[in-house]
C-alpha cells in the first residue's frame, strides 16, 4: 500500500510538473482515475482530511498520512490510480514518438489536455497509421475514454 500510495504521489507531482507529455491524455487520466479516487475515498477524505485544502496532491498526501486506516475500497481505488499513472509514464514517449506524424497531420488544431487530442485521433481513426490505431486503441482503454458501443 505504501509502494502505491508513493506511486500516486509521485505520479500526481510529476502530473503537475511536467506539460511536455500532455499531448496525449495525461489531463482525462489524471482527472478519471483521481474522481474514482475521491468517489471510493470519500468517508476517509471527510473523516480524516476535511481540514486539507484540495489541490497539487495534497489530499493524496493527508491519506497518505492514514493509510492504515483506509478501507479496502479506497485502498484498491488508489491502486487503481498508481497503475494508471505507471502505465502512463512508462508509455506516454513511445506513444507521442508513434502518433507524432498523425497529430500533426490530423489535430494540429486541437487544444491541448483534457485528452482532447487523444478524442480527436480517435474520431479520425481512418486517416491514421496503423501503429498509431493500436495507440489510439489502448489509451482509450486504459482510461476510460472509448465509447461503451465501440
Amino acid at each position: 500500500m505504501i509502494k502505491s500510495i508513493g506511486t500516486a504521489l509521485l505520479g500526481l507531482g510529476l502530473l503537475v510538473a511536467t506539460t511536455g507529455y500532455n499531448a496525449m491524455a495525461q489531463d482525462a487520466a489524471a482527472q478519471n482515475a483521481a474522481q474514482g479516487v475521491f468517489e471510493a475515498c470519500e468517508p476517509e477524505i471527510k473523516s480524516h482530511c476535511k481540514e486539507v485544502t484540495p489541490g497539487e496532491g495534497r489530499i493524496f498526501a493527508c491519506m497518505y498520512a492514514y493509510e492504515d486506516k483506509l478501507s479496502k475500497q479506497c485502498s484498491a481505488a488508489i491502486d487503481d490510480f498508481a497503475d494508471a499513472l505507471d502505465f502512463f509514464f512508462a508509455n506516454a514517449r513511445q506513444a507521442l514518438a508513434i502518433c507524432a506524424p498523425d497529430i500533426e497531420a490530423q489535430c494540429s488544431e486541437t487544444e491541448v489536455g483534457g485528452g482532447r487530442v487523444l478524442t480527436c485521433l480517435s474520431e479520425k481513426q481512418d486517416e491514421v497509421g496503423a501503429e498509431c490505431k493500436e495507440v489510439i486503441e489502448v489509451f482509450s482503454e486504459k482510461f476510460g475514454l472509448k465509447d461503451e458501443d465501440s
